[in-house]
């Protein structure tokens, strides 16, 4: 089955959403052949690296750079760590050869775009002939230099975060023609500093502000002793590895913990050099070139490195539905420089033009995006080498971008439409060294601060997990919430109301939308948490197993649906409403599910300026049941008539759904509305099934009162009248709009505690509950068949996981062809056929046994499927040989 991917009821209760789920296939999205990942023309990418020689034994301490900046010059890599200041290590990568082994999560999809990153971090492709040790690599006072003095981990966790400020600061990464300038403080002396080659030796240079007081540099790991040159200057060497510098003003110093250099205090500027030579036979030692400065930044507009700018198309209405219009943008997947495009967010630069940010590291500037039509789409390429980013935001016409190494600005400053200076705004959190510790969100506040979400799977920092803001100056973080397990993050632009998504998954029984609050603290880890939040509105799996960012949708131009919160669904790719109920006595509230499908893995979107579109963007490594891989849409109203409610909310004696036009009287009936309850197991497994009132798996049918239609006929009021506390409430509604439209459809909501409501405030002036008759109905059974089990395995997302037709790209569960009767090693080397048994116990407890090469990531759809889907969902396994 698909990996937290949860089914609907029974066929009888979930009358209404059988052709919603089933998204509109079209042919596999074609994979371009792409260039390496890291691209030769480009002078650094910031990335995670280990550097503990492998193999290691287990026991042996590990050092891992987590925010490092790749420096190429001449066949050399240059490691440099940001948070450390420190050049940690310089290797020579063999011939065509990537500088790292390719494993972090963008680099490891990069060419094949479903595989997954595993734990294991990337490392040098070569031994490194200089490794520094994890210290300050430069500070004032020599004492600072022996030890780390970031606060420790209280776990195996690599993270530490930067230099306390008054000891140095990271500022940015400089392009300077095809070198790139690293650009940081030490106490109040500013440095730039690049590395060049030279012969069998990579040069550095420090350009340094006047410095009244001396620095001190560590140099090498090793305690070599220094002596005069005979080209002058100062030398060091060992067996492996000279170090030399020709400026007087240099002094090495000798220390237990290794090489030091002493600089003497300047009132001027001035350059220092050193020269780093790999000792080798064939490579006698050359004097390092003399630099006094290095290249100006690029003055030349007509200079630009990537001065291609590419055209696409777009395909109106690629899908409709709920009086919403899809178009989807080409991507320039075939691009001069073979460049992988991931989308992952957008930023509008004004109604025209707008940056899109790729999780590949790249940033490109869209143009012809105030034409209605959008006819032509111009891309030009901005920027690169970022740590896989996944949102991005214009500040006052910067481009901000979330990286894993830190907000990100920027700045054109040559004017040639292409960035030079990467400013480091802020990276003053902790960021995790876990793969799965993802930069997942990022918004703007109206005092010019930046809220953040990481996400929480790596755990092992205060920031995993978390919700957080950076000052407006970028220099203090404040965090908000705790202990998410995937969070994405919407900010109302003018109240200021904050809501986080998450995603099913262990201690997560199924999607989920916060309202979060200072001191929120959702209990990702925990079975049983001291302190646990309580989630706005609980989704079931099958409308979205795997949530990505919400929109609250402004301006008056998109109808009625203006005003609403927009949630986007990775699993799924399609939008649904959340109406937050914020009067209740503990917030909750009702989701309205769209079913309009983009077809691509939403992650964001984003109000044209206009305020009378939205523009959605995403990509695909995780299971998602779309059918494509990536993708920009554009949504906007269609003109038809909206048949779901464009608004839900419960109280103590029932549920309100809203339409957009009035209804048909007649319709509104107890035999037109179906409603079920059912709530979620908390626990360690990977999400949940569902279980009644009795806490066993299954659901309960809710008595059905009366039905009743507000005196502007636009409203449905249902009375429920043994509504109780539920994790889930699902309505079914077949209704008639007044010109004989169906307006069909679900809302789901979370009810923590009931509340009233005044039924004649809210336009049903004679209403009188008390002459109810309540009404229930249960489902019934259909007889099982491999027709209705293939049907069911669309709309329940098993396809998304497992292919029918015996592939296995883009999927992490086994192909169903040819599985039945076939034998199954398990990960306790046990060995099982998968006859009917096998099948029905791997759909509703699949964590009793895991096959051998995979890994758990699946929820039990106990209570989700009835005993008549599972046998039909086996029939049709069955007929797969």
């Amino acid at each position: 089955m698909k990996r937290g991917a949860a089914p609907s009821l029974p066929k009888a209760v979930l009358f209404a959403l059988s052709l919603s789920l089933l998204p509109s296939r079209i042919p596999a999205q074609a994979i371009e052949p792409v260039a390496p990942f890291f691209e030769p023309e480009f002078p650094f990418v910031q990335t995670t690296v280990e550097l503990t020689p492998q193999p290691q034994p287990k026991s042996s301490p590990r050092q891992v750079v987590v925010r490092g900046v790749l420096l190429t010059t001449g066949g050399f890599t240059i490691l440099f760590d940001q948070e450390l200041l420190r050049v940690a290590a310089i290797w020579r990568p063999p011939e065509g050869s990537p500088p790292i082994t390719l494993l972090s999560m963008a680099q490891v999809s990069y060419a094949e775009p479903h595989r997954k990153a595993g734990h294991t971090l990337p490392s040098p492709s070569a031994p490194p002939f200089l490794l520094t040790s994890a210290t300050p690599g430069i500070a004032v006072a020599p004492a600072t230099l022996l030890s780390d003095p970031r606060p420790s981990p209280q776990t195996a966790e690599f993270g530490r975060g930067p230099l306390p400020p008054h000891l140095g600061r990271f500022e940015g990464i400089e392009l300077a023609g095809n070198r790139a300038c690293i650009h940081y403080r030490v106490g109040e002396t500013r440095i730039r500093e690049s590395f060049e080659p030279s012969g069998n030796s990579v040069l550095r240079h420090l350009e340094l502000s006047p410095h009244p007081r001396e620095l001190h540099l560590t140099l090498a790991p090793q305690s070599l002793t220094p002596s005069p040159s005979p080209q002058g200057g100062i030398v060091a060497e060992s067996a492996a590895l000279r170090i030399e510098s020709p400026s007087p003003a240099v002094q090495f110093l000798s220390h237990p913990s290794g090489l030091r250099a002493r600089i003497a205090p300047s009132p001027r500027s001035e350059t220092i050099t050193f020269s780093y030579t790999p000792r080798s036979p064939a490579a006698p030692p050359q004097a390092p070139a003399r630099s006094e400065s290095l290249a100006s930044p690029l003055s030349n507009p007509s200079l630009r490195r990537w001065p291609q700018t590419l055209h696409t198309s777009t395909q109106l209405a690629s899908a409709q539905r709920h009086g919403l219009a899809c178009d989807s943008i080409a991507l320039p997947l075939a691009n001069p420089w073979q460049r992988r495009i991931r989308p992952s967010d957008l930023a509008f630069l004004s109604e025209d033009r707008a940056a899109i940010v790729t999780y590949d590291g790249d940033v490109w500037i869209l143009g012809g995006l105030a034409d209605d039509d959008l006819q032509t789409i111009s891309w030009q390429r901005f920027a690169s080498g970022l740590s896989e980013p996944l949102s991005i935001a214009s500040v006052a016409g910067t481009l901000q971008v979330y990286t894993r190494n830190g907000l990100v600005r920027l700045h054109d400053r040559d004017g040639n439409g292409e960035a030079d200076w990467y400013e480091n705004f802020s990276d003053a959190w902790v960021q995790s060294a876990s793969t799965r510790a993802f930069p997942l969100d990022m918004a703007m506040a109206k005092d010019g601060s930046t809220l953040l979400s990481q996400g929480g799977i790596g755990k092992g920092t205060p920031f995993a997990g978390a919700i957080f803001r950076i000052s407006a100056a970028g220099l203090q973080t404040e965090i908000l919430s705790t202990r998410a397990r995937e969070p994405y993050l919407a900010l109302h632009p003018s109240t200021g109301l904050l809501t986080s998504t998450d995603q099913q998954g262990n201690f997560i029984p199924s999607s989920v939308c916060y309202l979060v609050r200072p001191g929120s603290d959702f209990g990702f880890g925990e079975e049983h948490p001291a302190k646990l939040t309580p989630p706005l509105v609980w989704i079931p799996h099958h409308e979205d197993n795997s949530c990505a960012s919400q929109l609250w949708i402004t301006g008056q131009s998109m109808g009625a649906f203006s005003g609403k919160l927009l949630h986007l669904s990775y699993g799924t790719g399609t939008p649904l409403l959340i109406c937050p109920d914020l009067d209740a006595p503990i917030p909750q509230g009702a989701v309205i599910p769209l079913g309009l499908p983009t077809r691509i893995p939403l992650l964001h979107a984003r109000m044209h300026p206009s305020e009378k579109t939205i523009f959605a963007c995403g990509f695909q490594i995780y299971d998602s049941r779309t059918s494509l891989n990536w993708g920009i849409v554009r949504i906007r109203p269609s003109g038809a008539p909206i048949t779901a409610p464009v608004h839900a909310v419960s109280s103590s004696d029932g549920v309100f759904l809203t339409f957009a036009e009035p209804l048909d009287p007649a319709s509104i009936t107890q035999e037109n509305v179906l409603a079920a309850t059912w709530n979620y197991l908390r626990s360690k497994q990977y999400g949940s099934g569902r279980v009644n009132r009795s806490s066993a798996p299954g659901i309960d049918a809710a008595p059905i009162g009366q039905v009743l239609l507000s005196t502007d006929q636009r409203t449905v009021f249902i009375h429920l009248p043994q509504l109780q506390p539920v994790m889930q409430l699902q309505v079914d509604h077949t209704f008639r709009f007044q010109n004989g439209a169906p307006a069909e459809g679900r809302v789901y909501f979370t009810i923590h505690q009931p509340h009233p409501r005044s039924l004649p405030a809210a336009g049903f002036p004679s209403a009188d509950l008390s002459r109810s008759i309540p009404v229930t109905r249960l489902p019934t059974a259909e007889p099982p068949t491999k027709e209705r089990g293939k049907q069911l395995s669309v709309s329940m997302g098993c396809v998304a996981c497992h292919s029918t037709d015996g592939s296995t790209e883009g999927k992490t569960g086994p192909t169903w062809k040819g599985l039945f009767g076939k034998d199954r090693v398990f990960t306790d080397g046990s060995v099982e056929s998968a006859n009917e048994f096998y099948i029905r116990t791997s759909i509703l407890e699949p964590e009793k046994k895991i096959v051998s090469g995979y890994h758990p990531g699946m929820a039990s759809y106990k209570g989700i499927l009835s005993e008549d889907q599972v046998d039909s969902i086996i029939l049709y396994i069955r007929s797969l040989q």
